[in-house]
Order: structure tokens, then C-alpha cells, then sequence
């Protein structure tokens, strides 16, 4: 493979004398999906807040080095909230498990996605409303003006979730974090939008670095999987391995608690090769 696009080395989150995380090292290749899998508490949400940068430095201690590596590369854990600003939108992007984190309830949809795109690029109104009404398009919204007309409440949870993603994906960022994103949501609109991040993830060559405790999930759209537990890998392995001959024994007992539900068939995503 090609250099990673983001490199995680020996990362440690502690809170007090309680660590949370213990030195865990992985790369993130460009155009690739990453899943980290483990069960509720296992540390897969706070990794990826440690590497977006939103942990309080008066709760949480980070070590270690989170590289993300641009023409220039940067340095995640030292940088200020003022170059935080710009770095998350454009070159990192965090899609949250409850879209009422990420939209304003009493902004309709296109303001919000409108300010979103002046605040970072230089677009008259007109031409930053025909962007969001073409991408919420490509979120396959059937009428992306009425979307955008429409406030949150107005929504079902799956169209907030898919407007939400459509959100993060506007200033076309290198790494898209989706946490948990089909939390929730019925079988039908987990496919719609594991079927949109996959086909966006194509369309923007983006890397996405997705967290979930599904394992139905991860059978379709997984390049790598790292299996965290107790805030530790137990392996980090191609899709294939994870899958067919897991080195762990937590791992085959995640497959195990899974095979009551799991239908693969049933939950099929076409991939580009």
C-alpha cells in the first residue's frame, strides 16, 4: 500500500489513574474503510474523538502521535483550537451517531448547509444553495429542494442521518469518522446509507474510518478491521483473515454472539474493486 493517510502510534487515553486506551497503533490507508470493532466501553468512540481533537484536556490525558499526512504533514495532538478549525470539515470530518448533535433544530436544512460552505469557501448564496441542493442529491434525496427547505423535526431519523452525512461530506474532507452511524435506524435505512458512504467513498477517493459493534456491517464494506477490547487491540487484520480464520479467541466469540442475527445475504452492498 501507499503511505497511510492517517498514522495512530501508541496512543493512550487515561482519565486520572484510569486508562481508557492502551498504546494502540494503526495506519489508515488513502481510499480505504477502516472498521474498528468491539463491544459498548471498549474505547471505539473516544479513539475517534482523540483523533478529531475533541477530548477536554481537563478530563482526558492523550499520548502518543496522531499524524495526518498531507502535502504538508500535521500533527493532530498538538494542534491549537484555531488550527482545529480548519482542519476538521476539510481534511477530517466526524459523522455522530444522533444527527440532533450535528443539526440545529430551529435552522432549516440548506441554511445550515449554506453557512456551512460560506463559512469555508467563497460563494455567493445562490451558487453555495445550488452545491448543497447537488449534494443532497447524490444522497439520493428525491427533491433536495424541498430537503433543504424542510427543519430537522420535519425529517424521519433516516433522512437527518443521511442529511448529516451529506453535511460532513461538503468540503469533501481526505478522512470521513463514521461513529456508529446506522445506530438505530431500521435494516432498510441502514442499507440506504452504508450504500451511500460506500458509493461517496468512491466517488471522493476519501479514507473512512468506521466504528460499529455490527459485524453485519463490517462483512460488506471493510477493508482492515482492528477488534478492540478493554481499550487494546487484539488484532488488526484484512477483512479476509477477520472473517475466515481470526487469530483471537474475542474475535470468534463476537462472531459467535452474532450468528443469531447474521444474514449476509440479507445485507448485501455492492463494492467498486
Amino acid at each position: 500500500m501507499t503511505d497511510p493517510l492517517l498514522q495512530v502510534e501508541n496512543l493512550t487515553i487515561k482519565q486520572g489513574e484510569n486508562i481508557i486506551v492502551n498504546h494502540i497503533t494503526f495506519p489508515i490507508y488513502k481510499n480505504e474503510i477502516f472498521c474498528l470493532v468491539g463491544e459498548s466501553g471498549s474505547g471505539k468512540s473516544i479513539t475517534s474523538r482523540a483523533i478529531m481533537g475533541l477530548l477536554n484536556k481537563n478530563r482526558f490525558k492523550v499520548e502518543g502521535n496522531i499524524l495526518l499526512n498531507k502535502a504538508k504533514p500535521i500533527e493532530l495532538t498538538k494542534q491549537t483550537k484555531r488550527e482545529w478549525q480548519k482542519i476538521r470539515g476539510e481534511e477530517i470530518a466526524l459523522i455522530y451517531q444522533n444527527p440532533t448533535l450535528a443539526l440545529h433544530p430551529l435552522l432549516k436544512i440548506g441554511t445550515q448547509m449554506v453557512d456551512t460552505l460560506r463559512s469555508r469557501r467563497m460563494l455567493s448564496k445562490k451558487k453555495a444553495l445550488e452545491e448543497v441542493h447537488k449534494q443532497l442529491s447524490l444522497m439520493n434525496f428525491s427533491d433536495p429542494i424541498k430537503i433543504a427547505n424542510s427543519f430537522p423535526s420535519q425529517l424521519s431519523g433516516g433522512m437527518n442521518q443521511r442529511v448529516m452525512i451529506c453535511m460532513s461530506l461538503l468540503l469533501q474532507p481526505a478522512l470521513l469518522i463514521a461513529d456508529e452511524p446506522t445506530t438505530g435506524l431500521d435494516t432498510i435505512n441502514q442499507k440506504k446509507i452504508i450504500k451511500i458512504l460506500v458509493e461517496l467513498k468512491e466517488t471522493y477517493k476519501m479514507s473512512i474510518l468506521f466504528i460499529t459493534h455490527d459485524l453485519r456491517i463490517v462483512s460488506q464494506i471493510a477493508d482492515r478491521v482492528a477488534v478492540m477490547k478493554d481499550g487494546e487491540f487484539v488484532e488488526v487484520e484484512p477483512l479476509s483473515v477477520i472473517l475466515e480464520r481470526p487469530h483471537h479467541p474475542y474475535t470468534e466469540e463476537l462472531w459467535k454472539q452474532a450468528s443469531t442475527f447474521f444474514r449476509k445475504e440479507g445485507f448485501h452492498v455492492s463494492r467498486t474493486p
